[in-house]
């Protein structure tokens, strides 16, 4: 596999990448983004923004860029952003798709970096490369980089065990790859990556690794991640999906496991939402609800009971740290299992 980047002929020529960027009402945080991209190396790119139904001025945003290598397109309502990444694939003309969400920025090397990665790769199955990335958060002004193990190959049973990169930011693919296993569903209000490189893994589509940060991906509160409801939906929609595969390729212990530490992150904060509500007793019930799943999720109901006891003033004036502190813990805990496995 051989990659060019020829800065002079890549308008006549075929892109070697579609970089899909889903939009919704982030005119703010969105040049930050563009700009990431037009910044890259590997220049041989078209830069696909979808807007999905903004009401803000993302396209006077949009417009402000003098890059023939962006191609911007506006749909007429808000259809989510499995939705609107799906549009973008359909809509690529290269043979590989990158996907950056529209509040998170590449480094200048990702694009490079990951094709020279597959270009020396000997294994006929590779179709998908991700990196690492840090996480930014707003709220402390803190950027971290997570601990990740680099898993290469078939990743299928690593994925079902509960690792997972975590940021779509962070992934590129072959587009004919990302076609056969039908793109993002739809139907999940969340877990969509979770579940998109599930789907590819299974379909034997093999995974490579940029073993450094290339991105940086930013948490500010207006996110999926914080949105409760949907975290829900999404969890019981994936669990459905995918909770008896994991149950027969990994035994019953594997699937408790995989689904209450999930669902202790998710509990967290709904004892969160329930103490800035005023009921604590709501709070409560949360938290004692994750003794069905112990001993993994002990570390929770310490954190919910200290939510539920003193509200944000220890815990959640510094929520998204001690959020990020959780995510480290869970990661951990995962990387400890990959290891014994």
């Amino acid at each position: 596999m051989e990659f060019s980047d020829n800065t002079q002929t890549q308008l006549q020529n075929q892109p070697i990448v579609s970089v899909v960027i889903p939009t919704f009402n982030r005119a703010n945080l969105l040049p930050r983004a563009i700009s990431s991209v037009l910044a890259q190396t590997f220049s041989n790119f078209e830069l696909i923004i979808v807007d999905d139904g903004s009401t803000d001025n993302t396209a006077e945003v949009v417009n402000e860029f003098a890059d023939p290598r962006i191609r911007y397109i506006a749909l007429s309502k808000n259809g989510g952003g499995s939705h609107a990444r799906n549009q973008g694939i359909q809509l690529a003309r290269a043979e590989f798709v990158a996907f950056l969400d529209s509040d998170d920025e590449w480094l200048p090397k990702k694009l490079e970096l990951q094709l020279a990665r597959l270009q020396s790769s000997d294994d006929p199955h590779a179709t998908i490369v991700y990196c690492l990335g840090y996480e930014y958060y707003e709220s402390v002004q803190r950027k971290k980089l997570p601990n990740l193990i680099a898993h290469e190959g078939d990743v299928f049973n690593n994925l079902l065990r509960g690792w997972l990169p975590s940021t779509t930011s962070l992934f590129l693919a072959k587009r004919s790859s990302l076609v056969d296993v039908g793109g993002f569903d739809e139907s999940l209000p969340s877990f969509q990556d979770y579940d998109l490189w599930l789907s590819l893994a299974k379909a034997n589509n093999h995974f490579l690794a940029v073993t450094e940060p290339l991105i940086i991906r930013y948490f500010h509160g207006n996110q999926i991640i914080s949105n409760l409801s949907a975290n829900l939906t999404g969890f019981q929609i994936f669990e459905n999906k995918w909770g008896s595969i994991i149950k027969q390729r990994l035994g019953y212990k594997a699937y408790r496991e995989s689904i209450g530490l999930k669902m202790s992150i998710i509990q967290v904060n709904r004892v969160g939402k329930a103490v800035d509500a005023g009921q604590r007793f709501l709070a409560l019930r949360y938290t004692l609800s994750l003794l069905q799943f112990l001993p993994m999720s002990g570390t929770y109901i310490l954190s919910g009971l200290i939510l539920t006891i003193f509200g944000r003033t220890m815990f959640g004036r510094r929520a998204q740290e001690n959020l990020a502190k959780l995510k480290s813990i869970l990661t951990k805990r995962i990387n400890k299992d990959e290891i014994k496995s």
